[in-house]
């Protein structure tokens, strides 16, 4: 029987980057990153546990992979909201990135915890030597906003009131994930609530700006 068993199992070579990474995706899914491991992503694609060591130096080398992945996604899911806004307006873009981040985390609750929640071994400061793609991306729709005049308010202002942005957005996100967002009776979307009163609070005039 173990004989039978060695016979159906794959050799290295049979084995591709992109199967190891869809496993592992499956995987922390299911069973989140405490029950991601070499072993379990050698028993879904029938090979030998030293297999995906071919492709992979560690399991941190693999999770640091997930997190580029999961980044690269990301950033494409904003850019391709930003550009189907037709306005052009700075709070119509940033309105479509809200959504897509919040749809992104909603469909990978695990993946979206490892990229920013989960200090794995050091992993996020090793994936992220700089700040994430998809936040300058962020950054930088705002900064348009300022330059436009949407946002008047000085320039220099632009990154403090982008990490609030985003922050509130983050924060939607991990009440939503921990159960604790909990919509008002006659409410709206909360992103679209969010979006609503920062664009109210910041097409002030600035109270200082000339």
């Amino acid at each position: 029987m173990l004989e039978a068993s060695n016979k159906q199992r794959r050799i290295r070579n049979s084995l591709s980057r992109e199967e190891i990474k869809n496993v592992s995706l499956l995987i922390l899914k299911e069973e989140g990153l405490e029950g991601l491991s070499m072993r379990k992503i050698a028993n879904r694609l029938g090979c030998s546990v030293a297999s995906p060591y071919s492709y992979y130096e560690s399991q941190i080398d693999l999770v640091q992979d997930l997190i580029k992945s999961g980044e690269d996604e990301l950033l494409s899911m904003l850019k391709k909201a930003s550009a189907e806004e037709e306005s052009g307006f700075a709070f119509q873009q940033l309105a479509a990135i809200a959504r897509s981040y919040f749809n992104f985390a909603s469909n990978n609750r695990e993946l979206h915890k490892v990229m920013f929640v989960t200090d794995y071994g050091g992993v996020h400061r090793k994936a992220f030597p700089q700040l994430p793609k998809s936040y300058r991306f962020f950054l930088e729709t705002v900064r348009i906003g300022f330059e436009s005049g949407e946002i008047p308010y000085p320039k220099n202002e632009y990154p403090a009131i982008a990490r609030m942005m985003w922050s509130w957005m983050y924060g939607v996100i991990v009440l939503d994930m921990t159960g604790m967002l909990r919509k008002r009776k006659g409410s709206g979307n909360p992103i679209e609530e969010g979006i609503s009163y920062f664009q109210k609070l910041l097409s002030k005039k600035y109270p200082n700006n000339k």
